[in-house]
């Protein structure tokens, strides 16, 4: 009986916060402002994120490169293997995208 009166009032009280939704115009509180033309977002604005960490980028690619290198010659070995196909297949597409 309890529960019954407890849910009756979480209804009511759901249904009468969804009355209050009501969309209100709201006027504009200033003036909208054009962007600058030397926006400090843009991208050629700052230093280039890859040159500052280029020596990182490239210890990366060389590790990949020497663990692709080691696959294939693994892949020589075993040229039936599907998983070291896949990963040869990964190595290539991760240096092509990320060291190229």
């Amino acid at each position: 009986m309890r529960t019954y009166r407890v849910l009756a009032i979480v209804a009511f009280v759901g249904l009468a916060a969804c009355e209050d939704d009501k969309a209100q115009p709201v006027a504009p509180t200033a003036a909208e402002a054009a962007p600058d033309a030397a926006s400090a977002l843009t991208p050629t604005s700052g230093p280039n994120l890859a040159q500052q960490i280029n020596s990182q980028i490239a210890s990366v690619c060389k590790s990949y490169r020497k663990a692709a290198t080691q696959a294939k010659k693994e892949l020589i070995k075993n040229p039936d293997d599907e998983q070291l196909k896949a990963d040869v297949a990964a190595y290539e597409a991760v240096i092509d995208d990320a060291c190229t």
